[in-house]
């Protein structure tokens, strides 16, 4: 069997003829249709037909990475969550639609109500058939498994949105009563997806299958997270689970066992981390190397990837961070989440503060706030992911010619992070670097961050951050000793001055127009279970030291952040946690949202743990800024740009100057100022009116009747 990730488009062609109409609910499948026996003549032939299936694994509708050919890249669901924000939206505005309530509406349609039933069609038409294939028994075994793994993720998929659903067991027809049938309980649908994975679990064949595919460690990978999800969710969300045990159905309190279980087992054979390779000399350069390597083929952890490869399949992710159409930033209060590099929250009373001078550090004279300072004593001394997640703050000189550039003096204090990662471009001989566009023989480096940064022309982002909100140009402020905000440049630019780069890779091509990238990207990886069994272990009140050595140590041994003591976590570890979140149960949740930032984890993440409000309600804003009426120039609409933290609005002028002509940047409202912000209702999608009037059995959540 081919790698499903290159043979795609032959399983598309095969299923043309397997999935001609639908009629907005579940797939119509023509009953006589030739092509149906055709699929599964042989083991071969019903091969290709599985790979049909594969795409649901990165549609937006479910947990994990989705891999989008454009400007969210891997990130759609975070920016839901107020994690990451969406830089789309103009000054005053909020474009987080639950911040901004846009989302209070209930659609005639919605492809997470219907996609998931198309392939959930798909994989029991395959399970209909394996019976009566002449294959061997573990290719009937493998070929099953499969069926039953996809029936099961996209039934995960619509109970992670809508709750209570349908449930569809077998290949429905017209007249099939199912067709007219009400929501089953989420109860009995969690249920019956465990038990399609405990089969699999238990007898999945996995010689069948070829590197790169559905086997039993995708099966438990799977396992922990839905489990792990449904567990919490039942907890936090008080659901009531009486009639599990007049059904003989799994209990939310058996699916975090199960969780604990299958992730401890997993860990176990996959307990080894990418640590990276190549020049790069940044620390933790294994964490962010993971989305920026070219073949992930046995890479420790990786259990299913997407592959891409030069003049076949390639794709414009890291691309879309480099343009003017990029459009995720972190706000603040993600910032402000990453620990030290000591292992500390920034507020932690032993916290440590570092000064730059003449290209070393030394302890700090005087402590500062890492909350609300300069931007490079912001990024100083903290956790190496989250540099590897926003591109810190630099300045050059140039642009030189067109596409060319010079660094400081070695001693510049802005050179303090461009140092730790490879130049970009060739040395000239007058010492300036040249950077040349795709279509003028590119030059690309064989590091995976580099810097400085620049768009798919070769131009060089001399200065970052670079922000929307000011045109004042970034030569003329550090030439005063202040830190530019605004460099003349289009590309590489939003509101918050912290500009998402996770997928920048020095070495991939960029162009303005075709897809030219190949660094593969990771689907279920290793990271996140361990995440899983810390969690479930604290949920069932048996994380200790040894579990936290086993799971986040590892991943901050990678990044090479100070290591979770879990003895000194008490109430005072944290003053900026939320104090409804037990100390501990806080750290090990940090560090899920800061180890799978950018993976489209966050959003039902908050919303499982019952902390949607939390973290949605947070009014996004930027970077601190000194001297900000000298720094920033205002333009139409603007009066300074600096946020008043007493009203959350923005400062007037005399106000700034009040406040000491400092602040953090100011572009987007407060949601909860504007009579806006997140409703109980939004934990669950509303079911698309359409549906509701085709099948007049089904009932709108209670929520949103």
């Amino acid at each position: 069997m081919k790698n499903i990730f290159l043979k795609s488009a032959i399983a598309t062609v095969l299923l043309a003829g397997l999935t001609a109409c639908n009629d907005g609910f579940l797939e119509r499948y023509p009953k006589a249709d030739p092509s149906e026996s055709n699929a599964f003549s042989s083991f071969a032939t019903a091969s290709a037909y599985i790979q049909g299936l594969y795409p649901s694994l990165t549609t937006d509708y479910s947990m994990g990475p989705k891999v989008t050919n454009g400007a969210v890249g891997t990130s759609q669901r975070d920016m839901w969550s107020g994690i990451i924000c969406n830089g789309s939206g103009g000054f005053g505005t909020n474009p987080n639609g639950y911040a901004s309530q846009t989302q209070d509406v209930i659609p005639t349609t919605s492809a997470y109500y219907n996609n998931p039933y198309i392939y959930i069609r798909r994989a029991n038409i395959l399970l209909d058939h394996v019976p009566e294939m002449d294959i061997t028994d573990e290719e009937k075994a493998y070929l099953e498994g499969v069926g039953r793994f996809f029936r099961a993720w996209n039934h995960f998929g619509l109970m992670l949105n809508y709750g209570d659903v349908i449930y569809v067991g077998h290949t429905l027809y017209e007249d099939s009563e199912e067709m007219q049938g009400a929501r089953d309980s989420r109860l009995y649908v969690a249920n019956e997806i465990y038990n399609d994975l405990q089969w699999c679990i238990d007898h999945m064949s996995d010689k069948p299958a070829v590197a790169n595919e559905i086997n039993t460690d995708v099966v438990k990978a799977f396992m922990s997270r839905f489990a792990l999800f449904e567990g919490t969710w039942r907890k936090y969300h008080n659901v009531n689970e009486s009639a599990c045990s007049s059904n003989n159905w799994i209990t939310g309190q058996r699916l975090l066992q199960v969780c604990a279980d299958v992730s401890d087992a997993l860990i176990q054979k996959h307990n080894t981390l990418y640590m990276g390779t190549g020049i790069d000399a940044y620390p933790g350069k294994g964490w962010g190397q993971l989305w920026t390597t070219e073949n992930l083929q046995g890479v420790p952890g990786v259990l299913l990837y997407m592959k891409y490869v030069e003049n076949y399949k390639m794709h414009r992710i890291g691309h879309f961070e480099h343009i003017a159409s990029a459009t995720m930033e972190l706000p603040q209060s993600t910032i402000d989440l990453y620990l030290t590099k000591d292992g500390l929250p920034i507020h932690n009373a032993n916290v440590k503060y570092y000064d730059y001078v003449d290209g070393q550090y030394q302890q700090a004279a005087q402590p500062y706030d890492y909350a609300n300072c300069d931007v490079y004593k912001t990024f100083r001394n903290r956790d190496p992911r989250m540099w590897q997640t926003v591109m810190p703050p630099y300045f050059v000189e140039g642009p030189i010619g067109t596409n060319g550039y010079r660094k400081l003096d070695a001693n510049s204090p802005f050179n303090e992070y461009i140092n730790q990662f490879p130049d970009r471009g060739k040395l000239q001989g007058d010492g300036s670097y040249l950077i040349r566009a795709f279509n003028a023989d590119y030059d690309y480096t064989m590091g995976h961050k580099t810097l400085p940064s620049g768009n798919w022309g070769g131009n060089v982002s001399c200065n970052v951050p670079n922000v929307l909100s000011t045109n004042k140009n970034a030569s003329t402020v550090v030439g005063q000793g202040m830190i530019g905000l605004y460099q003349g440049r289009a590309f590489q630019r939003l509101h918050s001055g912290y500009f998402f780069w996770k997928h920048h890779a020095g070495w991939d091509r960029q162009d303005q127009n075709n897809p030219r990238e190949i660094a593969d990207k990771p689907l279920i990886h290793i990271e996140e279970t361990m995440l899983n069994l810390a969690e479930a272990k604290y949920e069932l009140g048996q994380f200790d030291q040894g579990v936290a050595d086993r799971t986040i140590n590892k991943l901050r041994q990678r990044a090479e952040v100070g290591l979770m003591n879990v003895a000194q976590i008490d109430g005072s570890f944290d003053p900026d946690r939320d104090p409804t979140v037990d100390p501990i149960l806080w750290e090990i949740r940090r560090e899920r949202l800061i180890e799978l930032m950018g993976e489209s984890f966050s959003w039902d993440d908050i919303r499982r743990w019952h902390k949607a409000d939390y973290f949605v309600n947070k009014q996004p804003y930027g970077i601190f800024v000194e001297n900000a009426s000298t720094v920033l120039v205002p333009v139409a609409g603007i009066a300074t740009g600096i946020r008043n933290p007493e009203t959350g609005r923005e400062y007037t002028s005399a106000e700034l100057q009040a406040a000491g002509d400092k602040g953090h940047l100011y572009y987007y409202y407060d949601p909860l100022l504007q009579g806006k912000g997140w409703l109980e209702k939004f934990y669950l999608n509303p079911i698309p009116s359409d549906e509701i009037m085709l099948n007049p059995n089904l009932e709108q959540q209670e929520l949103w009747k």
